[in-house]
């Protein structure tokens, strides 16, 4: 008979490569879409209406609109990039201190700058209110989420910690998920005000979704009893 136990073995290794090079492929791309998102930002300083992000918006851009944008689009690239450190970092016994100073700076910078100038930019959302709820909706989840992990590294819950950590740079990322499948909707004719408003609830409850079936499938994969060694007796 064909030995097909060590072939079983090898399948965990195997999922955990691929996993690693998938990981890899998704931050690489997602980087690029952050460096383009920031290139764009010599169009804002001064602003200019008729480029980017700023297309069409010249009679918004007054009272506080303007200090609302710059403190959102200062603070969310620092903020993620804190996000992706405090990720590195926290596995590192070496750098717990490290961890938690990066943590404190992120999160004065979360929710005194970003969070608030979000919603202050969800009000005025292009597409009209349901966009506006679905950003709205994402700040204040993300409020939520880092508020979560604060509470639980208090309390020596590292575990719970992490998992609301990860929930909250997942929306941190979101953006960047909402910026690629937009401009592959405008590659493809796709875009559209609907196109839009669906963009900015799923932008971000598609990557917890998908966190949250991880998740449970990690839970049930590790309830599978071990593979048994064939007796030789």
């Amino acid at each position: 008979m064909i030995p097909i136990q060590p072939l079983q073995r090898n399948r965990p290794a195997r999922l955990q490569h691929l996993q690693r090079l998938a990981a890899w492929g998704l931050l690489a791309l997602l980087t690029k879409v952050l460096l383009a998102i920031l290139v764009e930002y010599r169009h804002y300083f001064p602003p200019d209406f008729d480029v980017a992000f700023l297309t069409g918006r010249r009679t918004m851009f007054v009272g506080w609109y303007p200090a609302a944008f710059y403190t959102h689009i200062l603070s969310g690239p620092i903020v993620l990039v804190l996000g992706a450190l405090l990720m590195f970092s926290g596995s590192r016994p070496h750098l717990r201190s490290v961890h938690r100073r990066v943590a404190r700076v992120q999160m004065l910078l979360l929710f005194v700058a970003l969070v608030p100038s979000g919603l202050l930019l969800a009000s005025q959302a292009q597409a009209g209110p349901l966009a506006g709820w679905g950003f709205a909706g994402l700040s204040l989840t993300t409020a939520a989420t880092a508020a979560a992990a604060v509470y639980f590294a208090t309390t020596g819950d590292l575990q719970a910690h992490r998992r609301w950590a990860t929930r909250c740079l997942l929306l941190l990322v979101s953006p960047l998920l909402l910026r690629l499948t937009a401009g592959l909707a405008i590659m493809t004719h796709l875009d559209s005000d609907g196109f839009y408003q669906a963009n900015a609830w799923l932008s971000w409850l598609i990557p917890l979704a998908g966190f949250e079936l991880w998740r449970r499938f990690g839970r049930l994969h590790s309830l599978v009893p071990p593979i048994q060694e064939p007796s030789h007796a």
